[in-house]
């Protein structure tokens, strides 16, 4: 009798000893992550044009790069007519310049400064009968105040106003007595203002 049962026993035993040795399966661990919510970048580049240019008779187009979130460098190319009686001049040239944004950001308020050189041509007419053919020449330098709305979609308005030095030089290659004269009255528009103007009031887009 014994014999019989002690297999049975054996194998009773061997299988409730190798349920005991089963594990429970791992139950996953909560997740204790949190989610950062990321900001959208500061768009640090920005090009602007004036749409008053068919207005006013001066165009202009800039592109500014923003660094640190208040330093600006920027470029502008200009073009500009007048026209007085019977003088009129023609204008076109660039200059470099730094802004500082004191907001940290595109949309702000900014203190600027801007330096550059302007060539031309010009005409004028001596007592109603002669016309001269003239050049001009303009090294200049403006500091300014402005404002830059800027939105999400990138589109901003850009508005400034200054002023600073700026040296017209007029010469004719004419040997005719009276060039010197044309010279003069093309001169004398150019310097109406003691003062050399800068202003902008621009549309434009940032990226």
């Amino acid at each position: 009798m014994s014999r019989t049962f002690a297999p049975l026993s054996l194998v009773a035993l061997f299988t409730a000893g190798s349920a005991w040795g089963q594990s429970a399966p791992a139950q996953p661990m909560p997740s204790t992550a949190t989610v950062v919510p990321v900001e959208p970048q500061e768009r640090v580049n920005s090009i602007n044009g004036s749409p008053l240019g068919v207005v006013v008779g001066n165009y202009s187009l800039n592109y500014e790069r923003l660094l640190a979130g208040a330093h600006g460098l920027m470029v502008e190319g200009n073009f500009s007519m007048s026209k007085d009686g019977g003088s009129k001049s023609m204008l076109y040239g660039g200059g470099v310049g730094y802004r500082w944004h004191w907001s940290s950001r595109q949309s702000s308020g900014f203190l600027g400064l801007l330096a550059g050189y302007s060539v031309g041509t010009g005409e004028a007419s001596v007592n109603d009968m002669k016309l001269f053919d003239l050049k001009i020449s303009a090294p200049w330098v403006v500091a300014n105040i402005g404002k830059r709305w800027a939105w999400d979609n990138g589109l901003n308005i850009t508005f400034r106003i200054g002023g600073g030095y700026a040296k017209y030089n007029v010469s004719s290659d004419s040997s005719d007595p009276d060039a010197q004269q044309a010279v003069d009255l093309l001169q004398d528009l150019l310097n109406f203002l003691p003062i050399a103007l800068d202003g902008e009031l621009s549309v434009g887009y940032n990226f």
